[in-house]
């Protein structure tokens, strides 16, 4: 479910809207051009997996009329907010091919018009398509979705994009499997511990003050001291969410010969971002959740541990996964992932490892 807390065309709109979770928990978003682009990429999400279909059909018993074919297409395009349509702060390979087609298919009155109450009428209103010829929404609505299908396999940017999302996508993943690799290589033992750092939504910050929190805990990662542990390895990921924002994902790695009590270092690296972020930061330290979980990636991983290698490598997959479909312009052109790249010394408490081929680390 998703729907407005205050009803649309209502000022207070841009405050504030409501976004359900799931059952139990509904959180307040206070981002409603981030939520109406979520809405345009769940559409196409839906149009993938609908295929090419009817969203309208003829009413059997009442002349020239339309039923509902598709309640959840319906639904979702009956949500669509004609303000942010166009991008403002984010943008998307998805929302960039739904505006394609909407300026391609709609009436110029309609597409120029960022008030408009197109999708908020009845399936059966007739729209002017032209000084003396009109249409129902139903059959407007039917030709776009038909367009938009098509055009999800056959528009050249649309696939451009798409591919190069994959491509960034393989060659995060490889980059992060090989530090780990490199990592068991040179250690007998090692400590993971993952933890996603953000802001708190109640605080209101610049993206650039966010990428600034993070330099400034990443140098104090090459000084450890009673507070910093010291880490020998980390991979970390951007990513924005509608229910967290701005968030990072993060997989810590440190000599598991020397140490073992995750939940204490797990600890000092929250205290740390909190401290950067002058306690305005948020966590999940998934360390302290780990019976939650029903493989285990976290804690101490010993070389020859193949399924929890294997586990490990599942949360780079989602990591550096490809349907992060949303972006704030701004990041077009700036790192969203990023790992560990000094020098590694070998641990004095365990002999260096060989990786047999049999092992599932390439």
């Amino acid at each position: 479910m998703n729907t407005d807390l205050n009803n649309y065309p209502d000022d207070n709109y841009e405050k504030y809207s409501i976004h359900e979770v799931d059952d139990k928990n509904i959180v307040i978003i206070d981002d409603p051009e981030a939520l109406q682009k979520d809405r345009i990429i769940q559409l196409i999400k839906k149009t993938h997996k609908e295929g090419k279909f009817l969203i309208y059909v003829l009413h059997p018993d009442k002349k020239q009329s339309y039923k509902i074919n598709h309640r959840p297409l319906h639904d979702a395009l009956k949500n669509i907010d004609p303000r942010f349509i166009y991008d403002v702060t984010y943008t998307s390979a998805e929302t960039d091919l739904f505006r394609k087609i909407y300026v391609e298919c709609f009436p110029a009155h309609i597409v120029n018009d960022t008030s408009t109450n197109f999708w908020q009428l009845a399936h059966n209103e007739q729209i002017a398509i032209s000084p003396t010829h009109y249409k129902p929404k139903a059959q407007i609505l039917n030709e776009f979705y038909q367009r938009l299908f098509k055009a999800l396999s056959n528009d050249i940017d649309y696939k451009k994009a798409v591919e190069l999302r994959k491509e960034k996508s393989l060659n995060q993943n490889k980059k992060a499997k090989k530090l780990i690799q490199k990592l068991i290589i040179k250690f007998s033992k090692l400590l993971v511990i993952r933890i996603d750092f953000s802001i708190n939504r109640k605080f209101k910050i610049t993206l650039e003050l966010l990428k600034a929190y993070l330099s400034i805990f990443l140098k104090k990662l090459h000084t450890p001291n009673d507070k910093v542990p010291p880490i020998v390895g980390f991979i970390w990921k951007l990513e924005y969410g509608i229910k967290k924002g701005y968030h990072y994902h993060f997989i810590f790695f440190m000599d598991g010969n020397i140490y073992w009590n995750h939940s204490f270092y797990a600890d000092q690296l929250c205290k740390l971002w909190m401290s950067i972020t002058q306690n305005k930061g948020y966590y999940y330290n998934c360390n302290n959740k780990m019976k939650s979980y029903k493989k285990l990636a976290l804690g101490i991983l010993v070389h020859d541990d193949h399924e929890k290698i294997d586990t490990l490598h599942s949360v780079v997959d989602y990591f550096t996964k490809a349907d992060q479909f949303i972006i704030e312009k701004t990041l077009k052109n700036h790192r969203t992932f990023g790992y560990s790249t000094r020098k590694l010394e070998k641990s004095k408490a365990g002999r260096p490892r060989q990786i047999n081929a049999g092992s599932n680390l390439g």
